[in-house]
């Protein structure tokens, strides 16, 4: 009984974030062959965009594909033209524009009632076979989760053009945090990348 009870705060302690992501192409714009992509999150965060773009960067490298994040080049605390930007692209050899942006945020909070239920279990007692009782119980604590929306979007740098689109719902439980979120996103962005790159 305590090594199940254990187990089962092992399991309810447990830090992790789950993610969907929805997208769509631009069928003239062939990303494939991209060289070096700039990812960018456009998040006032600076703690929660570093880590979203070392996620990215690290995700991107287990498909071979070579990403840059944009705190190393664009600086939070200095504003830049456009003739700027393009030249810091362009000097990095840019070919491709990853952004990605926190639509909204919240925090989703209840608390679980507790609830007992008898169940009969059957076994034999001095040759005879009986049904002994016993009592589970569930329920009986709070529960506080994360929830975000994403917009991603690549575009292309030598015409200005959007590749893809895409937006993301992320949810990080009560242990989970912003790191956890940040590397659920990542994984389901490369996944989406890599899916649409070959399409």
């Amino acid at each position: 009984m305590k090594k199940c009870f254990l187990l089962f705060l092992s399991f309810f302690f447990t830090s992790c974030a789950t993610t969907t992501i929805s997208s769509i192409k631009n069928p003239d714009i062939d990303f494939s062959g991209y060289k070096r992509i700039l990812v960018f999150a456009n998040i006032r965060d600076i703690d929660f965009r570093k880590s979203l773009e070392s996620e990215l960067v690290s995700v991107f490298s287990e498909y071979a594909i070579d990403t840059v994040p944009s705190i190393e080049l664009i600086s939070p605390v200095k504003e830049y033209s456009e003739d700027e930007i393009k030249k810091i692209l362009s000097d990095n050899l840019i070919d491709g524009y990853l952004s990605i942006e926190v639509i909204d945020s919240s925090n989703v909070s209840g608390y679980v009632p507790q609830t007992s239920y008898t169940n009969y279990q059957s076994q034999y007692v001095n040759g005879q076979l009986i049904s002994v009782p016993y009592t589970t119980t569930y329920g009986g604590y709070a529960y506080s989760y994360l929830k975000s929306n994403f917009e991603i979007v690549l575009k292309d740098v030598r015409t200005g053009q959007i590749a893809f689109k895409a937006t993301a719902k992320s949810a990080a439980d009560d242990f989970g945090n912003m790191k956890n979120m940040a590397k659920s996103v990542s994984k389901k962005i490369g996944e989406e990348y890599i899916k649409l790159s070959t399409q």
